[in-house]
């Protein structure tokens, strides 16, 4: 599955989603929900009567302790062996507050991000869908609130027309591991004042909250926006008061933190846009994702991306972005 993605050129704000259902109801009553995941996070799918091993809650605890997932949580249905390792299957219709899946032809969509391997059970697995990031609608409103940490956006399909919820599955996980984002941002220096300031880009909360709080804590001040487009909007009023005042845009800014999936815009669209401006190309800009796979990196390099780094390495990323602000704030002197 994730190499499916491998036509995508970097930059043109393109994205494969893999489309789900999940059912409720019986007879009339019955509704068929549509959701959404990145392709590239999808490793394997497969029914649910394929699993090898699988076995409920009983004993889970030393096997998943590795995951970070508490394994009397309501939402672990049990566990199975996936290409050599124990990996817990969740249940996605609890997480979003359905029904339980049910029925003879469940199917099982395994995920691999943030170094974690994953399984989801869902009612059945439609098509992938060639997308651009334009088309995914960021929620507004009641509904932002509504489906603030579960859904990033939709997508409207036709064929039968139907609206495509797209998942976060960042926060499903953050959801399952609170203790993982904690231990992530502890792990970041402690800065004694604050000196520089970045713009941070991340659909998922958990993920935006993660960069925002350690770039703070490493002595950032810190500008966050939901997707690409909004954190353009920011530079492009960053990049005209720096023209007005007639000084270097990295007097005002110093780094911009992009996830690379977004809706609207995606990161590596807004790396070329900064790359291709004549003063926002200064800029430290560094793409922060969930998974970084090889693919993933020569897209970031061909789009001028400055540094790379997946969710383990926040750490390393906040360290590399002090040195280099430092640098960037005595080239400008």
């Amino acid at each position: 599955m994730a190499g499916s993605n491998i036509l995508l050129k970097a930059g043109t704000n393109e994205v494969e989603i893999l489309e789900l259902y999940l059912d409720e109801g019986e007879g009339e009553r019955r509704k068929r929900w549509s959701f959404g995941l990145n392709v590239a996070k999808v490793k394997k799918i497969m029914r649910d009567s394929d699993m090898k091993n699988f076995s409920g809650k009983s004993g889970m605890k030393g096997n998943l302790a590795n995951s970070g997932i508490d394994p009397s949580n309501p939402l672990v249905i049990g566990m199975f062996e996936f290409m050599g390792k124990v990996i817990p299957l969740l249940d996605l219709s609890g997480w979003l507050c359905l029904n339980k899946v049910e029925g003879a032809y469940r199917m099982v969509v395994v995920t691999e991000f943030n170094e974690n391997t994953t399984a989801f059970l869902v009612s059945a697995v439609n098509r992938i869908h060639r997308l651009s990031w334009s088309e995914l609608e960021s929620l507004t409103g009641r509904m932002a609130e509504y489906a603030e940490g579960t859904i990033i956006g939709t997508v409207k399909l036709k064929d039968p027309d139907r609206i495509m919820q797209v998942l976060d599955l960042e926060q499903a996980m953050d959801d399952l591991s609170p203790g993982a984002s904690l231990q992530n941002l502890e792990s970041v220096a402690e800065a004694d004042q604050t000196i520089y300031t970045a713009i941070c880009a991340d659909d998922s909360r958990s993920m935006r909250n993660l960069v925002k709080g350690a770039l703070e804590r490493g002595g950032f001040t810190v500008s966050a926006f939901a997707n690409g487009r909004e954190a353009w909007d920011a530079l492009q009023e960053l990049r005209d008061q720096a023209r007005a005042k007639g000084v270097p845009i990295t007097d005002l800014l110093q780094l911009v933190v992009s996830d690379i999936e977004m809706p609207v815009m995606d990161g590596h669209a807004l790396t070329r846009k900064i790359k291709d401006d004549e003063i926002l190309r200064h800029l430290n800009v560094y793409l922060f994702s969930s998974l970084i796979t090889e693919d993933l990196r020569h897209k970031g390099d061909s789009v001028g991306a400055d540094r790379q780094y997946s969710k383990p390495q926040i750490a390393k990323l906040v360290e590399v972005a002090i040195k280099e602000a430092g640098e960037l704030a005595q080239s400008s002197d």
